[in-house]
């Protein structure tokens, strides 16, 4: 086959349709910011201002999500000013109270019942987090956050949660961690893809493919892409015409009406669903979103490990100042700084886009 038999990258009213996580109508166009946190109370004052009649908790909620917005703005800005370990205290505290703007406006009352963090560092141990009991009661907001945005933690799969392993999580520095040697016993996992979703000649049907270069074939476990889910919904295709990558089309093929909304509304989230069981991160750039696959099927969410990463800074530097002069100025002091630097603001677009359900990004003008 040669590429352009592949089928046609499909468009709605002209418009790409992409693959994003976001729950993104198909073809919605990016929502341009340089400050996801302030377009953020934008969006809840203008939900709050819409509502006419409220007959529920709409407006009440509305109100406590601009609450934490705000103290998630200011524990930022207070971050930037901070210098390591406060710092990392300070980012936790800005981190979780998003958490509970999405938690919030996905449907959890959270001042009816006692609220915690769902994880803490035991004092006998320097490494390792330990989960909460999430039936004990009151409101984990580490296991909720981490059933909601799509990968529930289980505590019957072990209570331990590795500081090494969310490092290897974080894919904002994932290259660092193996060229300053920090992972020695495994690959890297983080692998570059491009997803397009596409229509056949007579665009009657909807399917994905995926391709990747064939130089990470060395340097990854590519092999994941012949087992286990990758076997049940991608299915490899021979691309005579472009010996650089390998390519994969998807098994689902949907049917769709290309004029028709509530067709778009039901073949789009299908496709979503089916792409999301991929293990798929999304990384944004000033050029806008690439994907990566991880090759590894990691118990925690990428944006869980975020959480739980800072959770440790914070913990650290609040009641660890043995441990804070052997870990955080020991040999991961480098890709510690790397991450305080580099995860915020991917955190900050991403949980932004999950809560409005739009593709928010960096714009392309933006001069540091």
């Amino acid at each position: 086959m040669r590429l352009e038999d592949l089928g046609e990258q499909v468009l709605r009213e002209y418009k790409s349709v992409k693959y994003f996580p976001f729950e993104n109508e198909a073809g919605a166009p990016f929502i341009l910011t340089s400050e996801p946190l302030s377009y953020l109370e934008a969006w809840i004052d203008n939900k709050l201002t819409a509502i006419q009649r409220d007959s529920g908790r709409s407006r009440d909620n509305l109100k406590k999500a601009q609450y934490f917005t705000q103290l998630s703005k200011d524990f930022y800005s207070s971050s930037k000013l901070a210098k390591m370990p406060s710092k990392g205290t300070l980012l936790y505290y800005s981190f979780i109270n998003l958490i509970k703007v999405f938690l919030i406006l996905r449907g959890y009352d959270l001042e009816t019942r006692m609220e915690h963090h769902g994880l803490s560092l035991p004092s006998d141990s320097k490494l390792q987090l330990k989960l909460a009991n999430p039936n004990g009661g009151g409101i984990s907001i580490f296991h909720e956050f981490s059933k909601v945005i799509g990968r529930e933690v289980k505590n019957e799969d072990g209570i331990n949660i590795d500081f090494i392993d969310l490092l290897r999580n974080l894919p904002e520095v994932h290259e660092i961690g193996y060229a300053l040697n920090l992972f020695p016993k495994s690959k890297r996992k983080f692998l570059p893809v491009e997803i397009k979703i596409r229509t056949n000649r007579a665009r009657k049907k909807l399917f994905y493919t995926i391709s990747f270069e064939k130089k990470f074939c060395k340097q990854m476990n590519v092999e994941k892409f012949k087992k286990g889910v990758f076997k049940e919904k991608i299915t490899s295709i021979e691309i005579e015409n472009d010996p650089y990558r390998n390519y994969f089309k998807s098994i689902l093929h949907v049917g769709y009406t290309r004029n028709s909304e509530k067709s778009w509304k039901m073949c789009y989230p299908k496709l979503i669903n089916d792409l999301n069981e991929l293990n798929i991160v999304p990384m944004l750039t000033r050029s806008g979103y690439r994907f990566y696959i991880d090759l590894e099927s990691n118990r925690l969410h990428r944006l869980s490990s975020v959480l739980a990463f800072a959770y440790y800074l914070g913990t650290v530097a609040r009641y660890r100042p043995t441990l804070n002069e052997t870990v955080l100025k020991g040999k991961y002091q480098s890709i510690i700084n790397e991450a305080i630097t580099s995860v915020p603001s991917q955190f900050f677009y991403l949980i932004v886009s999950h809560i409005t359900k739009q593709i928010c990004a960096i714009p392309m003008a933006k001069i540091e």
